[in-house]
Parts: structure tokens; sequence; C-alpha cells
């Protein structure tokens, strides 16, 4: 169920953009074992006045190339999932030559079991109530 928004400045290409997708997918299969056909991504692209950010913080440092990753997923996984989660994104979308190092940015929240529809009016993951 992970909802995946991608924030980032215009000008990436189609490809780019199927590219970071495919990444962070990729990683979200591996360390959270989702289904790969459980994908659903936002790409929210910003011109230069709307997508501000600063230049370096903690010692990283960020270029025109940032990606503001918000990941949202069901409760209940720890921390040491969580951490290989980001690991591996930023690993993917490195190893792909689509970003630094410096430059993914990912936060991630977590919703209990009863705060999703995938449909219906349904709360599919939701423990039955009787």
């Amino acid at each position: 169920m992970p909802l995946v928004k991608i924030n980032l400045l215009k000008g990436r290409s189609a490809e780019d953009k199927g590219a970071i997708g495919e990444s962070i997918q990729a990683a979200l299969v591996q360390a959270l074992k989702v289904p790969d056909e459980d994908r659903y991504q936002l790409f929210n692209e910003y011109d230069e006045e709307n997508f501000r950010h600063t230049g370096a913080y903690l010692g990283l440092e960020y270029t025109d190339k940032l990606l503001i990753i918000e990941i949202t997923f069901l409760q209940g996984r720890d921390d040491e999932v969580k951490r290989a989660v980001l690991a591996t994104i930023n690993e993917n979308l490195v190893a792909r030559d689509l970003v630094r190092a410096d430059d993914v940015f990912i936060m991630i929240t977590e919703i209990g079991l009863a705060n999703i529809s995938f449909g219906r009016g349904l709360a599919q993951r939701a423990p039955a109530t009787v």
C-alpha cells in the first residue's frame, strides 16, 4: 500500500521519472516485501519559484536534482526495516545515476490499518469487526 509522492523541480525527462519510480518501487518490494503490483506513485513537479530548499544541511549539499520523497505506509514495521527502505531507495537512485546521494530527502509517515480504503469505501487492511 505504500503511497509515494516524489516532489522535484520541473525539467526531468519522462525516462528519468520512470527510472525514479522504478528505483523506489524496487526498494519497497525488497525492504517492505510488498508485491510489485502494489504501486501508487505521484510525481509533483515544481518550477523554481515553488521548489525551495536550503543548499546545505547536516553536512549534506543539495543541488537542483534534489528529490523530496514522501512515503506513507501502514504502521507496524520496526525501525530497522524503515532504515533499510531509506538506504535502499538512496542506493537504487544513485546506482542509476539519477541523483547524488545527498539529493535524496525521504520522509516516512505511518498510518493505522483502518485509515485507508483501496476502493468501495472499505478498509481492506483493518481487522473485521463483529
